[in-house]
Formats: C-alpha cells, sequence, structure tokens
C-alpha cells in the first residue's frame, strides 16, 4: 500500500505539532492521539490532490498533534472506497462523486447537462440545499459524517483528431468519468468504453478509445501532451464534484472538544478550494497549450446541438430512473435547484 508522503516541510510541522496546543483557550493536548487513514485517487495535476495535499499538515497543527491524517491512494481502490468507510475498513475517504454512480446516483446531480453550469453557481448552491441534500445519502446509505466538499477543475475532451462539431462524436470510442456523460454520449452515436483510470493515456495512444474526458490539470499531470495533441471544451459534466468523509463510529471517537476544531479547518479547506477554482483552471489549460496542444472551445451553435432537448431529455430521464431504483427523489431535487437558480 502506498500513502502520500509528506515533504519535509510537512513533517517539521508535523513534528512542531505533537508538541504544541490546540488553538482554541484552555484546551491542552491530551497525551492520545487519534490516526485517521484516509483514502483517495492520486489524479495527478488536478486540484483535488493540490486541495488534499496539505490537509495531514494542516489538521496537525489545528489540532495541536491530536488527530493525524495518513492519505492511501492504493489501500483500497478509488470506485470501492465509499463502501469500505460504510464498512469501517477505511476511517474516511476524498470520494469522487462518478464512483457513487450505481449505488448513489442521487450524488450525480452536478453532470447533469445545463443544470449546474459553473462551480460559482455550485458553490452557492451548497449550504441553503445542495451540502444537506449529498449528507444525507452519506449518512444513511454509508454511514459517514461529510465534513467538506469540492470539485475537479474545468473539465475537457482529450483526443488525437480534432473534434469541432458534433457530429464529429459519432463512432467514436470515448472513455468518460460519469454515467451522465455515457448516456449523452450515446444518444450522439458515440459508445462509451470502459478503461481503468490509471490506464487512460496508453488507452488512447493505442486506439482503445479516441476521446477521454477528464479534468484540464489531470490531463497535464498525466502527460497526454505526449500522446494527443488536441483538447477541447463541451462543457460536459461541468461540475464533478468530491466529498471528505468520515465513518460515523469513527467520527464519534474523537473527542468532543476536537469536532469543531476538525469541522471549522476543514470547512477553510473548502473554501480556499472554491476561492483557487478558476486560477487553477486557468493556469492548467496555458501549460497545456504551452506544451503543444490545441485548445477549442465549442462554439454556441455546437453548444445549441449537442444540449439539444431530446438529448438532455433523454440523460435526464435514465438520471431519474436510477434515482428512483435508488430509493431518491431526482425530479423534486432538480425543481428545487431549479427555483435556486431562480432567484439568483
Amino acid at each position: 500500500m502506498r500513502r502520500m508522503a509528506p515533504t519535509r516541510r510537512q513533517v517539521l510541522a508535523l513534528s512542531l505539532a505533537a508538541g504544541g496546543t490546540l488553538g482554541a483557550p484552555g484546551l491542552v493536548r491530551a497525551q492520545a492521539s487519534v490516526r485517521w487513514n484516509i483514502g483517495f485517487v492520486n489524479a495527478t495535476g488536478s486540484s483535488y490532490v493540490e486541495t488534499l495535499r496539505p490537509v495531514p499538515q494542516r489538521i496537525a497543527q489545528a489540532t495541536g498533534g491530536r488527530l493525524t491524517i495518513e492519505l492511501y491512494d492504493t489501500l483500497v481502490a478509488g470506485p470501492e472506497q465509499p463502501a469500505a468507510v460504510r464498512d469501517g475498513r477505511l476511517d474516511g475517504s476524498f470520494a469522487v462523486t462518478p464512483w457513487l454512480s450505481a449505488e448513489a446516483p442521487y450524488m450525480n446531480f452536478g453532470h447533469l447537462p445545463g443544470l449546474l453550469t459553473d462551480v460559482a453557481q455550485y458553490q452557492r448552491m451548497l449550504d441553503p440545499l445542495l451540502r444537506e441534500e449529498m449528507s444525507a445519502v452519506w449518512r444513511g446509505r454509508y454511514r459517514s459524517i461529510h465534513l467538506a466538499t469540492g470539485v475537479f477543475e474545468d473539465q475537457c475532451i482529450i483526443s488525437r483528431a480534432p473534434l469541432r462539431v458534433v457530429g464529429d462524436f459519432n463512432g467514436k470510442k470515448v472513455r468518460v468519468h460519469n454515467t451522465e456523460a455515457g448516456a449523452l454520449m450515446q444518444r450522439l452515436g458515440a459508445a462509451p468504453t470502459p478503461v481503468p483510470f490509471g490506464e487512460i493515456v496508453p488507452a488512447l495512444q493505442r486506439g482503445i478509445v479516441d476521446l477521454v474526458m477528464t479534468s484540464v490539470g489531470t490531463a497535464g499531470g498525466f502527460g497526454f501532451h505526449n500522446v494527443a495533441q488536441h483538447f477541447s471544451t463541451w462543457r460536459i459534466g461541468t461540475i464533478v464534484p468530491w466529498s471528505l468523509v468520515v465513518n460515523q463510529n469513527v467520527w464519534n471517537r474523537l473527542p468532543d472538544a476536537l469536532k469543531p476544531v476538525v469541522q471549522a479547518e476543514f470547512r477553510k479547506v473548502e473554501d480556499e478550494h472554491f476561492a483557487n477554482h478558476a486560477p487553477f483552471s486557468a493556469a492548467a489549460i496555458a501549460r497545456l497549450t504551452a506544451s503543444g496542444m490545441q485548445h477549442y472551445v465549442a462554439p454556441p451553435e455546437e453548444l445549441a446541438r449537442l444540449f439539444a432537448q431530446p438529448n438532455v431529455e433523454a440523460v435526464f430521464d435514465n438520471w431519474y430512473q436510477r434515482c428512483e431504483r435508488a430509493g431518491n427523489d431526482g425530479r423534486a431535487l432538480v425543481r428545487r435547484i431549479e427555483e435556486l437558480k431562480a432567484r439568483g
């Protein structure tokens, strides 16, 4: 198993924190400390990884060394992590929403075409609505406490040939990262093709797939510029969220005095993550173009063809049906989101 190795600065910070005190008045470091083993997926280059990387240091400092977090990317495979947290095999996970497509499709509302169109809009809706909707699923289905959420940076499609018009999707084999995008691709005549996350670059190079949907940071981190010349923005699956969750029993064992400290620090992590979304995405796009890749932004007329009513309705209907089978009312959630959007 492999965990994310701390930098020398992080090691120093952890050492200092272990001999320190809590920032809150009157709370002194107890002799006993708690350790959480938390899983993640090593999406190299992504804002997701950049956000979680300093978490062990920050939590150690905030709790005076009373809570230690170890990050593992191979202890449990990514898609299995939510179930592992539920069953107590992992203390927590930085869980990626597409992993829940089978068990909890309700959580994939961010992938629905045209529903949530930008990250700022998603963030504004967290506390009036979306945070509690997600937390309820984590509590009820995964026996977990939801401590933070975030999103991947801007999404793109990597290809070896130009992808200029909607008709170019027809007949292509495409590696998608969520079920909703897969349903849309089928409407366009493309063939969603499963490829393990760690194999997406060689799959594109060898022609196993023609298109790969991923985030712009991950595209750079995985070195797609070595095998492909084109990346395009089509606003498919604009919001790809992730959530930090911790097993309910693990959370309950944390001393009561530490819980608000940990919650507050994770909210700071979340706020900083959202504030950095736009500059992170812009920098990632600039690096891809500097590497020699050509960036194409689909024009309004092609987006109108892509998101034509029959295509969109097919994706929503598929999602509604899967939500119903899982015991959730997807239609009601969409209505509530639309109502919030109407208020501005």
